[in-house]
């Protein structure tokens, strides 16, 4: 599933998985740091400023300064960045729908539930600071 949905946001955005995820990840979150996305999806801060350097050529996130911190750059999508996310979300949910259509809506719901229930029994890695509640 994972394969699919990688090849149908490449064909319909131009994206890479990773990449419709930072992108995800910024419209969630609101502008931030790299170390922060890096840190939130558990790559290396080297890794991260090669997906983001990408996305930045590619015209879908805004390096920025920080308001209150002279050192620090925020990252932010750009309108085009939205647009993408959007198309990539829209293509991602045609993609998924694909593999459950033959169920009913019933188990539908059941399995939502059942993978939303995953993460919550997932304990965190070794050093970090997050809870296995609060990873997607």
């Amino acid at each position: 599933m994972r394969h699919a949905v990688d090849e149908a946001l490449r064909a319909s955005v131009g994206l890479t998985l990773r990449r419709f995820k930072v992108l995800q990840l910024l419209a969630d979150t609101g502008p931030c740091r790299l170390r922060d996305l890096a840190d939130a999806v558990a790559v290396a801060p080297r890794t991260m400023t090669e997906t983001v350097d990408g996305l930045e050529s590619d015209g879908l996130v805004a390096r920025r300064s920080h308001p209150t911190d002279r050192r620090a750059v925020l990252l932010a999508l750009t309108p085009a960045g939205r647009e993408a996310l959007a198309v990539g979300r829209r293509r991602r949910a045609e993609t998924v729908a694909g593999f459950t259509r033959h169920l009913t809506a019933a188990q539908r719901n059941q399995l939502v539930e059942l993978l939303a229930s995953i993460p919550r029994h997932v304990p965190a890695p070794p050093g970090s600071t997050r809870s296995g509640a609060a990873q997607r």
